[in-house]
């Protein structure tokens, strides 16, 4: 099978397969196209559904056991796609990304210690701080309003932490700004983080979406990072296989993953959903072709996007697209609030998420997912474009 434009260009009929994109009430009662969650509207590998297959024709659910292959099927991965070097003792299975995050922040923190994010970023960082009983810090990203590019803000990372913050959590790439993080800025926050002792946290989920020029740094690739950092990985946003359940927590500092797997025992958070351990195998192990396939066809999506944009929504800022398929849409031009845009926007057939949700200053501005076929990435613009017209 070629993974082409004409393949992805087919997209995938997800109506009716209780999809939270697609089968959602606003969704269906408005018939809208959905472009507010960050997943993608393409068929899966093959391989992933043929190990599926295979597995369910075995009649017996039972309880999974975490084979060594899982793990060198994950360590395989990362050597081949991104040069890290990874040992299997330095590797946790766990449910999710953001179900780590929480264990990381349980497991490294006290109740009351300061946390901090960067934002705008993806709204589970927020939860995941103020539902343990930390106390959320919120660094803004410092943004240039010609470009919309946002860059780091050291001087609020350190005044943060200078404050007590016991830990940082990162989104690398950054969700939903599309900014990939730079080496030279990853060591840097290393540096600052490690100066006072505190605890990084990565969520490199969107690790695989980067488009050239651009290389994706993993944060445990830094030697500075290695005492002091937790990464976050999974398969879900790479592979559309988030309904599986199933990611991994990597530490190279042995004596912070032993105090993580004493708290995860402790709160009996159990992964390993037995179809999950099959795709996520089959994934690693015989998706690169598919893969690779896929970030060509979202690279020239990225440019559908922004030519439509540039066409249709002439007075729209939008960060350049290094990384994700996700893009910020600052609307603010337009003199409308987030909920007003929504309303707008779903009336003419578009749901989008509200920049309020990343951040509560964003207001005016909204994420937009491009992980579909181009011709719907034409569409949906069009009609955003057609609903600011009206006004």
């Amino acid at each position: 099978m070629k993974f082409d434009k004409a393949y992805f260009d087919h997209g995938i009929d997800r109506r009716n397969s209780e999809c939270a994109k697609w089968d959602g009430d606003m969704i269906v009662e408005h018939d809208s196209l959905p472009m507010q969650v960050a997943d993608m509207d393409f068929p899966c590998a093959p391989a992933i559904q043929k190990a599926i297959l295979e597995r369910a024709a075995h009649n017996c659910y039972g309880y999974s056991k975490y084979m060594p292959e899982e793990k060198e099927a994950l360590i395989s991965f990362w050597q081949r796609r991104h040069q890290m070097k990874i040992t299997p003792e330095q590797v946790m299975r766990i449910p999710c990304v953001i179900e780590g995050m929480r264990l990381c922040i349980f497991s490294l923190t006290n109740p009351g210690d300061s946390v901090v994010i960067f934002t705008p970023v993806y709204p589970p960082f927020h939860y995941a701080v103020n539902e343990t009983g930390r106390h959320l810090i919120s660094v803004p990203l410092l943004p240039n309003r010609e470009t919309g590019r946002y860059d780091m803000n050291f001087e609020g990372l350190e005044e943060a932490l200078k404050s007590g913050a016991k830990m940082v959590l990162l989104c690398n790439p950054q969700n939903p700004i599309s900014r990939l993080w730079r080496r030279d800025e990853l060591t840097r926050v290393c540096q600052i983080v490690k100066a006072y002792g505190a605890i990084l946290v990565s969520d490199e989920i969107h690790a695989d979406f980067v488009y050239a020029p651009h290389v994706f740094t993993p944060m445990l690739s830094i030697e500075e990072a290695w005492d002091c950092t937790v990464m976050l990985c999974s398969a879900s946003k790479t592979f559309n296989v988030a309904g599986l359940q199933q990611a991994n927590l990597v530490c190279f500092n042995l004596d912070l993953l032993e105090a993580i797997t004493k708290k995860n025992q402790e709160l009996h958070i159990t992964s390993g959903n037995i179809f999950a351990l099959f795709a996520t195998r089959a994934a690693y192990n015989e998706g690169d072709e598919w893969l690779d396939g896929l970030l060509e066809y979202l690279d020239e999506g990225r440019k559908v996007l922004m030519e439509s944009v540039k066409e249709h929504l002439p007075k729209a800022v939008v960060p350049p697209i290094e990384a994700t398929y996700l893009a910020w849409l600052d609307l603010r031009a337009y003199g409308k609030t987030c909920a007003e845009l929504t309303n707008l926007f779903r009336a003419h057939g578009v749901e989008l998420t509200t920049g309020t949700d990343f951040d509560k200053t964003a207001e005016g501005c909204m994420r937009i997912c491009f992980g579909c076929p181009h011709d719907m990435i034409r569409e949906a613009v069009r009609r955003l474009g057609e609903a600011l017209k009206e006004e």
